[in-house]
C-alpha cells in the first residue's frame, strides 16, 4: 500500500509530459500548415514579417525594408490581420457612424441641512 502513491505520482507526471508534448506537436503542425506565401507571421524574437518564399526548412520574410531568411521553426505564430482591421460596412450608402461623446458625471451635491 505504501508504494501506491509514488506509482500514481509517476504515472500522473508521465501523462502530463505526454499530453504537453502532443499539444506542442499539434501547434507546430497548425503553424506549418498556415505558413504559406503572403501570411504575416511573428518570429520567436518578436520580429513581424510577411512570408515571401518557402524553401524546405527555410522561410524568406519581408519585414519593413529588410528581407530575412529564417528557419521554419522560428515562426511562433501567425498574425490575425482580420481582427486588426475593422470590418467595412456592406451598405455603400450608409453614413459614417458618429460616436457620442461621454460627458463626465457631475458630483453628487449634498443638500444642506436646515
Amino acid at each position: 500500500m505504501d508504494f501506491l502513491l509514488p506509482v500514481l505520482l509517476i504515472a500522473f507526471m508521465g501523462f502530463i509530459l505526454y499530453n504537453s508534448s502532443r499539444q506542442r506537436k499539434r501547434q507546430a503542425a497548425l503553424i506549418e500548415a498556415a505558413s504559406v506565401v503572403g501570411t504575416e507571421v511573428m518570429l520567436g524574437s518578436g520580429i513581424y514579417g510577411t512570408i515571401t518564399a518557402i524553401d524546405g526548412d527555410r522561410v524568406t520574410l519581408k519585414s519593413g525594408s529588410s528581407t530575412l531568411v529564417v528557419a521554419k521553426g522560428a515562426i511562433m505564430r501567425t498574425v490575425n490581420v482580420a481582427s486588426a482591421v475593422p470590418a467595412a460596412s456592406t451598405d455603400a450608402k450608409a453614413a459614417p457612424k458618429t460616436v457620442a461623446k461621454k460627458t463626465p458625471a457631475k458630483p453628487a451635491v449634498k443638500k444642506s441641512e436646515k
